[in-house]
């Protein structure tokens, strides 16, 4: 009965979110904490591996949370139970969509499920700022700068020039902040 409730969470994080993976995360990260299957600053770290190992994020994300609660089988299924709405509905919707695509009721939809879909990676965004550059439970900010780490800020905007520079493959990027956060921290 858990393993179908755990189930049922994926199901429905793969239903009702629209724009992939990145827009899974606000909603994803709510299930995980508020169930407890990860803490905050567990789920920022998953998502910075999930970002870095080959496959969508939401799905390693749902197969290391399944793997964590259930073992082998609990990934499994999770990772399927994650992905199945989303494929059925896609098959669906471009049936319909290659018939109205050029519809205004159906454009206008775009525009609101588009600009939807900003403010859920921007909510991912600033999820993971506030875990990264206050430390593991950021709590409320009543005074920013309290409690934050200048090292990450610095590391943070140190990558970020570079990565606007040189636009390189990310995994270059994750493997060298792995490897110079070791002799920082």
């Amino acid at each position: 009965m858990r393993l179908l409730a755990f189930l049922f969470e994926f199901f429905k994080i793969g239903l009702f979110t629209y724009g992939g993976g990145l827009a899974m995360i606000p909603i994803l990260r709510d299930i995980a904490v508020n169930k407890e299957w990860l803490s905050e600053s567990h789920f920022t770290d998953l998502i910075a591996i999930s970002q870095s190992t080959p496959g969508p994020i939401a799905i390693n994300m749902a197969t290391y949370i399944g793997y964590r609660e259930f073992s082998f089988l609990g990934a499994i299924l999770a990772s399927l139970t994650i992905i199945a709405p989303a494929f059925v509905l896609a098959i669906i919707l471009g049936k319909f969509l290659s018939k109205f695509n050029r519809h205004p009721f159906v454009q206008a939809a775009f525009v609101g499920l588009k600009a939807t879909i900003i403010g859920l990676i921007a909510t991912s965004v600033v999820q993971v700022a506030l875990v990264s550059l206050y430390g593991n439970e950021p709590g409320r900010l009543i005074r920013p700068w309290e409690g934050l780490d200048l090292k990450a800020v610095a590391f943070m905007l140190v990558f970020y020039f570079i990565i606007r520079k040189y636009q390189k493959h990310p995994l270059i990027y994750i493997t060298i902040g792995g490897i110079a956060s070791l002799f920082i921290w």
